[in-house]
């Protein structure tokens, strides 16, 4: 040990909590050695350095197996933060939903390319569900297809949702979503496709930063750097049957987000990422899920009741209940519950970080 090493590791023994130390003797010793303000001598010198290593000891043992509990609580923590944030706004900005949410969809009849600060009108270049694909969702493995987690995506389905339903969620303040450029999401297309005066394809996998897929693209030097995505706005989406209809990601299965068996309440979800009006004044930054892999959309998801089906008796898509079933919620368009990157609600986030269910 030279003389600089031997210098910080005083530092650090003076700054270091000895009252952890079990042995009491050794506790006692190391509790006279910070109180010493002169030198030390060698063997007080050895004494610290192995009171450093019992202390360094005792944390790691403390931590050991403990980091994936720690992010389950972190979780826990931040969903119930989320919802109360959506109450806090729903109070102040006097409507449910905030606008320029992630639609968690990909579009080929959107051009990023041409995304700029301001948003596009739905009416130009309003994306059809027959052109659209939910983000991800192949696997939950990290480096295997990227986006959403197989767990979310999985359970999610693309619906043309119709004026009569699209209109009530314009109302609660849904005014604008981000769609994402489908090149930039699609690794399997059958012609070669360029994005952002690119010649190779981008595919969803190879996106570094999909948590920041949603934004309009970045270019630096000529490299794109990240996002993909173009904000719809339906600030001027009229009340009108015939408008146009709006492609949003539903839950197949929302019995297990509302927590009733017997619901027939359909859901969608919509991600809460760095554009979103809930961001900056409630909360500072949009949070992301420790659990998610280093390719997965890990923001946090908002879930959403905007419609019932009284024949709810398959998944969302199938016989049984079509869009044409759908009838306007008794209790209005409402938020259900805050999902993490694993499309799991708080109360399965806590029976997780309490070692009562399986993930």
């Amino acid at each position: 040990m030279n003389l600089r090493q031997m210098k910080t590791a005083i530092s650090k023994f003076r700054n270091a909590d000895v009252s952890i130390i079990k042995d009491a003797e050794m506790r006692a010793k190391a509790q006279k050695l910070q109180a010493k303000q002169g030198g030390f001598t060698l063997l007080e010198l050895l004494v610290v350095v192995a009171i450093l290593a019992i202390i360094a000891g005792a944390v790691i043992s403390s931590l050991d197996g403990q980091e994936e509990l720690a992010a389950q609580k972190t979780t826990v923590h931040t969903m119930a933060a989320l919802e109360e944030g959506f109450n806090i706004y729903r109070a102040s900005a006097k409507r449910t939903l905030p606008g320029n949410l992630d639609s968690l969809i990909c579009n080929s009849d959107i051009d990023a390319s041409g995304a700029g600060a301001s948003p596009v009108v739905y009416t130009d270049t309003l994306p059809t569900a027959g052109n659209s694909v939910i983000l991800g969702g192949v696997s939950n493995v990290a480096r295997v297809g990227g986006g959403l987690t197989a767990d979310l995506g999985g359970e999610l389905t693309v619906i043309d949702v119709p004026a009569s339903f699209a209109q009530p969620l314009v109302g609660a303040g849904l005014t604008s979503l981000r769609y994402v450029e489908r090149n930039a999401c699609d690794a399997d297309l059958s012609t070669d496709v360029t994005f952002l005066d690119s010649d190779d394809d981008i595919a969803l996998v190879d996106v570094v930063k999909p948590n920041l897929i949603f934004r309009a693209p970045l270019v630096d030097d000529g490299e794109w750097e990240y996002g993909a995505g173009v904000e719809i706005d339906f600030t001027g989406y009229e009340v009108d049957l015939s408008a146009d209809p709006i492609p949003l990601a539903i839950l197949s299965e929302a019995t297990e987000i509302t927590g009733n068996q017997n619901s027939n309440d359909v859901v969608a979800v919509f991600g809460i990422g760095p554009d979103s009006d809930l961001i900056g004044d409630i909360i500072a930054r949009a949070p992301s899920d420790g659990n998610g892999g280093p390719d997965k959309y890990s923001n946090f998801s908002v879930a959403v009741k905007i419609a019932e089906c009284p024949l709810l008796d398959t998944e969302i898509g199938e016989t049984g209940c079509e869009v044409t079933d759908w009838e306007e919620p008794e209790d209005g368009i409402k938020v259900v519950a805050i999902l993490d990157a694993g499309g799991d609600a708080y109360d399965d986030e806590v029976a997780e970080a309490r070692g009562n269910q399986e993930e």
